[in-house]
């Protein structure tokens, strides 16, 4: 970062004194299957079952059933995904190595579907990208695999998986409390006019503050002036444009990028004068902000 274009913490600017459910699916969408379901047929169509799993459901990052529990099936049963909220994907990490599950990498909201028929046997492992550091981790058991070790790895994989969300939510836990919507007053903005680039941070909330913020949420700017994103904390953000900051569904006709890694950026220029709110996708109960454009 050059000496002239400053970060705009609010951290930094207070440092120093400046101001600154699985509800109801009907109506789903057709499943979209992956190519590997058109070998159904390989084996008794009328043994094969079909297994759903809720993806997200009431509101928790989990897959039900395959976060506290495996999924099991046999070989030629499919598993039904339903999105239950908004914001998840389902990537395998795992399989065994003559399977060629690709899963579905796509972010999808609630009420869409996604099905897949295994037909080799084993353990699979997968994951939702965005919200794998909360725990947000799935398995299937495919058959009776040779490997008497599977459900003692699932188990593993479980215990493993829920340390690290009691870990996540041990930080978080102090979070919990903080009601997002008294905690965004939006009546204090960082002024940052006069800056040709104005950089706004993804960072790990405080002790008083959500989960994850924008660091400044809420910053004044020149028009013209070019607002630059910054993932500093290396997990899956959005910067999703809304007409209101209160209405975080269905926004981005105006921006919406992805910043899923560490050091990832994205940039868009204030053109014209107002207020544009914008938010986090995966994280949108509590992670939102303003821009106020002069």
């Amino acid at each position: 970062m050059t000496e002239h274009r400053p970060r705009w913490t609010r951290r930094g600017l207070l440092a120093t004194g400046s101001t600154v459910a699985l509800g109801s699916l009907a109506g789903c969408t057709t499943p979209e299957s992956s190519a590997g379901d058109e070998d159904e047929s390989d084996g008794d169509a009328e043994d094969s079952e079909t297994y759903e799993v809720a993806v997200g459901g009431d509101g928790d990052f989990r897959f039900t059933p395959g976060t506290d529990e495996p999924l099991e099936v046999e070989p030629g049963d499919t598993a039904l995904w339903i999105w239950a909220s908004d914001a998840h994907n389902v990537n395998p990490e795992e399989q065994p190595d003559d399977a060629d599950w690709a899963g579905h990498e796509d972010l999808e909201d609630e009420g869409f579907e996604y099905d897949y028929t295994f037909d080799v046997e084993g353990h699979y492992h997968y994951v939702c990208d965005p919200h794998v550091d909360q725990g947000m981790v799935g398995d299937v058991v495919v058959g009776d695999p040779d490997d008497a070790a599977v459900d003692d790895e699932a188990g593993a994989d479980e215990d493993h998986d829920d340390g690290e969300e009691q870990d996540d939510h041990g930080d978080d836990g102090e979070d919990e409390d903080v009601d997002s919507a008294a905690f965004y007053t939006f009546d204090d903005p960082v002024d940052a006019t006069g800056e040709d680039v104005v950089e706004i941070e993804t960072r790990r909330g405080d002790s008083d503050e959500p989960d994850f913020v924008f660091d400044p949420w809420h910053v004044t700017v020149d028009e013209g002036a070019t607002i630059q994103w910054i993932n500093t904390d290396g997990v899956f953000h959005t910067v999703t444009s809304s007409d209101d900051v209160d209405d975080r569904r269905g926004g981005g006709e105006t921006f919406d990028a992805t910043i899923s890694s560490e050091g990832d950026t994205f940039e868009w220029a204030a053109e014209d004068a107002g207020t544009q709110a914008y938010y986090c996708s995966p994280h949108t109960a509590f992670m939102y902000a303003k821009l106020e454009i002069e």
